[in-house]
Order: C-alpha cells, then sequence, then structure tokens
C-alpha cells in the first residue's frame, strides 16, 4: 500500500509538472529582451515626455547616438556627455506596460573614455522606475511606487551596495533587477549619467530588459485541481 502511495504521488508530481510547463502564463518565465534598438544601432529615437510608450529611446540632456569604433559591438553606443560638468544628467529611458509581481532584469554594458577620480561624483546609473500611470495615456505617470538603480563610477561618499566600479577604456557589465510592486501599471527602464565634472563621459551598448511573471493565483488554482483529480483517479484504479 505504501509503495502504491508513494508511486501515485510521484505520477502525480510529474504529471503536475508536465501540466504547469505546457500551460501558458502558469510557469515563472523570462521574456525575450524587451528594449527597442537594444545596440542603438538604428538610432530609434522617441518623444521625451513619452506617456503612449511609442517603442525607442527618448533621449535628453544631451545624451546622443555616437558612431565609434570604440563600441562594445557594432558601430553606435549612447553617448550622455559631461557637457562640462554640473549635474545636468543627460541620460535616456524606454517605457513599458507592467503588472504587480513581475520581476525586471535591466543590464547593460557601460565605458568612460576617462580616467574618474575616486569620489568624484562622476558615475552612470541603470535605474528602473514603476509607476501607477499606464496604457493606452499614462505610462511613467502618477505615484513613482519603486525606484532601484545600480550606480556604475565613483559616487561620491560612502560607495553604495552594489556599486560597479568602472575603469577607463573597459566596457563593463552592470545590471539591476526589481519587482513592481503593489500599483503597478507602467514601468521605465534608464541609463543615465550623474556627472559632477568634465570627467563624467559614459558610453552604453548592448544592453538588455528582461521580465519574469509569476504564476496567476487561477492558475496555480487549476493545477492543483487537475493535480488532484489525477491522483484520485489512480488511487481508484
Amino acid at each position: 500500500m505504501r509503495q502504491r502511495i508513494a508511486r501515485n504521488v510521484k505520477r502525480l508530481l510529474i504529471c503536475a509538472g508536465a501540466f504547469g510547463l505546457a500551460s501558458s502564463g502558469m510557469v515563472s518565465s523570462a521574456s525575450a529582451n524587451l528594449l527597442t534598438d537594444p545596440g542603438f544601432e538604428l538610432q530609434t529615437s522617441a518623444p521625451n515626455p513619452n506617456p503612449t510608450g511609442i517603442a525607442g529611446w527618448a533621449n535628453f540632456g544631451g545624451a546622443n547616438f555616437l558612431n565609434t569604433p570604440s563600441a562594445h559591438s557594432g558601430s553606435w553606443v549612447l553617448d550622455t556627455p559631461d557637457n562640462g560638468g554640473g549635474y545636468n544628467v543627460p541620460g535616456t529611458y524606454q517605457d513599458f506596460a507592467a503588472s504587480p509581481g513581475q520581476t525586471y532584469t535591466f543590464s547593460s554594458y557601460v565605458y568612460t573614455p576617462n580616467a574618474l577620480v575616486a569620489q568624484s561624483n562622476d558615475f552612470a546609473i541603470l535605474q528602473l522606475d514603476f509607476y501607477a500611470g499606464g496604457p493606452p495615456s499614462g505610462y511613467a505617470t502618477g505615484n513613482d511606487n519603486l525606484t532601484v538603480g545600480t550606480d556604475i563610477g565613483t559616487p561620491a561618499g560612502s560607495p553604495p551596495a552594489g556599486l560597479v566600479a568602472l575603469p577607463q577604456g573597459v566596457w563593463t557589465l552592470a545590471t539591476v533587477s526589481a519587482t513592481a510592486p503593489a500599483g503597478t501599471n507602467s514601468m521605465a527602464a534608464y541609463l543615465l549619467d550623474i556627472n559632477a565634472d568634465a570627467n563624467g563621459d559614459f558610453y552604453f551598448d548592448d544592453t538588455s530588459l528582461t521580465a519574469t511573471a509569476v504564476p496567476e493565483p487561477a492558475s496555480l488554482g487549476m493545477l492543483s485541481v487537475v493535480g488532484l483529480a489525477a491522483l484520485r483517479r489512480r488511487r481508484r484504479a
């Protein structure tokens, strides 16, 4: 009897796993790259602000597409120039619809042609922001429910957790990840330049944004019902 129950439990687990893998949206899965023109090779622009979520990079503060032999791959990068310093913070972003519980991972290679001085407050940021505003015409509006970022370079003061060092002339990979909180309807992925002085010039290339969805409660309930039904059938057999 115990052996039969053990076999039934094993069959149930196999059945449940197969059912979950075959059912759309019922298991966590990472999406393809959500970003438009992630390598900047097409120089795809979007308006700033971008409340309707038009695909492309919404540049601001002097950020621009740059053709350079220093690109990590291809010929183009996103350049956030120092503009003489003074914290004018050039950057770019893309907007997306989002839902609570989705986990986003944003990554980019970062490069500086300059030697950054320790605690000079010259650093790049990969940042994720989650907003209450959403489709059709409210992307990245309303309450900012959560802001999470990773610093790359030489921020002043105590180094923040997760700081990524950036040697001169070396492409360096940085990543930030966050889960959309309750009340989220849209999100934005930002590339930013905090340029205290004339050394704060950063290139970005080969960016990626992926989303991992959690199983919906209804799907989990369906999985439980199917699994229990399968176990009852095997017990009667």
